[in-house]
């Protein structure tokens, strides 16, 4: 065996094991948010990620800007990594998920803010892509919510579901009593 094939095979394994540690690693811990603990936030490697995405089309529209004869392609292309990385990053910081007892409050990764209580999804399901368990929920106003559950802890929207599906109907608020007015 050659000294380039031990190589290639011992940094490639070293790669897919780091990846597997960071992958169950997140899924221990999700990424919680600093300002409010029960919002969960996408897994940090997708910032790492847009944040190397974005150095690399710098450094490469740098390189394509500073050339006097670089073709047209070459210098649009770094532009255009650069804002796909730029949007990762944004996405990172936009989206939250915060399941509750009887809601859901998530914002989408371009910024609108949805609060839902779980007695307007319309219809729900659990799907397996992959290898990986997903949560699709669609409300009755047409919103949509999609997540992986074993990224995001969705426990208590699988309890309302599991609820849902022994009753036929689903976990409300219980109202506060109302103060006599005649007092």
């Amino acid at each position: 065996m050659s000294l380039a094939l031990f190589l290639r095979i011992g940094i490639t394994t070293f790669i897919v094991l780091a990846l597997a540690a960071l992958a169950g690693w997140a899924r221990k811990h999700p990424n919680r948010s600093p300002a409010d603990a029960e919002r969960i936030r996408m897994p940090k490697i997708v910032a790492i990620i847009g944040w190397l995405v974005a150095s690399a089309g710098l450094l490469t529209g740098l390189a394509a800007f500073t050339s006097p004869d670089a073709a047209l392609g070459a210098r649009i292309a770094p532009v255009a990594i650069m804002a796909a990385g730029l949007a990762l990053v944004g996405a990172y910081c936009n989206f939250y998920v915060a399941p509750r007892t009887y809601e859901i409050a998530f914002r989408s990764v371009f910024g609108k803010e949805h609060v839902r209580a779980y007695s307007d999804i319309g219809r729900y399901r659990v799907s397996t892509a992959k290898g990986q368990r997903f949560l699709t929920m669609r409300f009755t106003d047409g919103t949509k919510l999609s997540l992986n559950i074993n990224t995001f802890d969705l426990t208590p929207a699988l309890r309302a579901m599991d609820f849902h599906h022994a009753t036929g109907r689903w976990p409300v608020r219980p109202e506060a009593p109302q103060e006599d007015a005649a007092r």
